[in-house]
């Protein structure tokens, strides 16, 4: 009777792992529910009952992953393959290395979930900044009494140094759910962050072609920080204003040829045809030299072959800290007055070091294309122009 219980016993165990390790399985393989990704590449969606699978693609090795993500509601301790890194949702608590993404948090209403930040002497966020002198007043008042110590560290924000040196002690202390940073190809790691045991979020949505593919992106911060459906509406506005801009430039009689950027050292980098800029520029109905161009990246020139291709342009457009002027940038190099657009005065900065151009641009490709349509189209008046304006004599 007794070996017959232990049999019966051994049987039962079996069957039953037989059963977990197929529902296991079927959970694995089961259908799953797909978010939409409409203009994003890079990214895949699935959504399973005990997790949503987030897959970012590698941009820089086709029919590869970059990196797998199973987001799980918190205190749920469902398990999860183990071919991906573990999050619990909705983020609570993060360090992010970019401008770009803290704006988006702040477009999203959840700019509190914002603990840590790195590179904070170029963040143009007016809460952040807020926010990082609060935590560095307290840091400073070094103050014993444990209530109003509470009350400064409300909402602070600390500065982690540089995103390229973090200061790692500082991240641990913080105890975020998660690091945000921007990833490039053959990094060969992150170091120290690595071995922090905090999920870091690869952020490649620079790496999208189109405009539209990396505003796309949200939809994934949205749910991570769970504010998915204002994601969801945010993207919808943008999109919307979007082909209506792109829609209204073909109502222009007048069209007008770009120079992009300026020299930098012995070289000047220009879109390539098929980058997120060289797309705008498409889709603004501009007249763009490298328009057929089919590279995703930029084009390195010398001047002489910028002078021969782009020599006649109408307007030109760059970006500068600091100040500048046309007396200024021909002091940089004296080879521009041979250029057709400043001996015209046709030039237009953007002072990236006081207008949120990186803060914005990422999120709202709407904004940045209705600045490039006025300037390809001065016979179009849409609004006063965002991010540029024409340099001064």
């Amino acid at each position: 009777m007794y070996r017959i219980s232990v049999i019966y016993l051994f049987l039962l165990l079996f069957f039953t792992g037989c059963t977990s390790s197929r529902q296991r399985a079927g959970q694995m393989t089961g259908k799953a529910d797909k978010v939409t990704f409409e203009y994003a590449r890079n990214i895949k969606i699935d959504r399973f009952p005990e997790y949503i699978r987030v897959r970012l693609l590698n941009p820089w090795k086709a029919n590869t992953v970059l990196h797998t993500y199973y987001l799980v509601e918190k205190g749920d301790e469902s398990a999860v393959p183990d071919d991906g890194s573990r999050i619990e949702i909705p983020v609570k608590r993060s360090v992010v290395f970019t401008t770009a993404h803290a704006n988006l948090m702040e477009m999203l209403h959840v700019e509190e979930a914002i603990v840590g930040v790195a590179d904070l002497k170029y963040m143009l966020i007016p809460d952040v900044q807020t926010r990082a002198r609060r935590q560095l007043y307290y840091e400073k008042e070094r103050m014993k009494d444990a209530e109003k110590k509470q009350e400064l560290l409300k909402g602070g924000i600390m500065d982690c140094g540089e995103s390229m040196k973090p200061d790692i002690e500082r991240i641990v202390d913080l105890k975020p759910d998660a690091v945000l940073l921007s990833p490039f190809e053959n990094s060969g790691g992150y170091g120290r962050l690595d071995e922090i045991n905090v999920p870091v979020i690869e952020c490649a949505d620079y790496m999208e072609r189109s405009a539209l593919g990396r505003a796309e992106w949200m939809k994934f911060y949205g749910l991570l920080f769970g504010c998915e459906e204002q994601a969801d509406s945010l993207f919808n506005v943008v999109e919307r204003n979007y082909k209506v801009l792109r829609q209204n430039a073909k109502a222009s009689k007048e069209t007008r040829s770009v120079l992009p950027d300026r020299k930098t050292g012995s070289v000047w980098y220009v879109p390539g045809g098929e980058s997120s800029i060289g797309l705008l520029y498409k889709d603004a109905g501009g007249q763009y030299v490298y328009a057929d161009d089919t590279h995703s990246g930029s084009l390195p020139m010398p001047f002489e072959t910028i002078l021969d291709r782009f020599g006649q342009s109408d307007f030109w457009i760059l970006s500068y800290n600091g100040s500048m002027n046309l007396r200024q940038l021909l002091a940089e190099y004296q080879g521009y007055e041979t250029l057709k657009s400043f001996r015209t005065k046709e030039v237009y900065g953007c002072k990236v070091d006081r207008v949120p151009y990186f803060e914005e641009v990422s999120w709202r490709p709407d904004w940045l294309l209705q600045d490039l349509i006025q300037l390809f189209h001065p016979d179009l008046r849409l609004a006063p122009l965002r991010y540029y304006h024409k340099l001064a004599d």
